[in-house]
């Protein structure tokens, strides 16, 4: 049997640990390209979603406010025909209207001699 050189064995430990740490550093280095590359990959994917949802979000509030003043119109018109139907109602039967007056008068001053 051979003798165990102890000289021989601590350069060949030292030559695989030198070997170690430049294969850990390459890892190292591989893994932060990757990383970089995910995280740019995913930065961008996150910026696309924002787009869409922003142009989502402006559609949508533009759908609102046509809506919105379709509906302000709704209630001027409505408005307006109560006024000419009101109107109508107090041309035809002016002593009626003069009593519901009275009356709906009547009512408030309860109402607000209560409090």
């Amino acid at each position: 049997m051979a003798d165990p050189n102890p000289q021989e064995d601590f350069s060949k430990l030292t030559a695989d640990l030198a070997a170690l740490r430049e294969d850990v550093a390459k890892l190292a280095e591989s893994l932060a390209a990757l990383a970089k590359q995910e995280g740019a990959a995913a930065a961008e994917t996150v910026k696309e979603k924002v787009r869409s949802g922003k142009a989502q979000a402006e559609a949508t509030a533009a759908g609102l406010l046509d809506e919105g003043a379709a509906a302000v119109e709704d209630a001027k018109a409505c408005a307006s025909a109560l006024c000419r139907d009101a109107s109508g109602a107090i041309e035809r039967n002016p002593f009626a209207a003069v009593v519901a007056a009275l009356g709906i008068g009547f009512v408030f001053g309860l109402i607000s001699r209560g409090r």
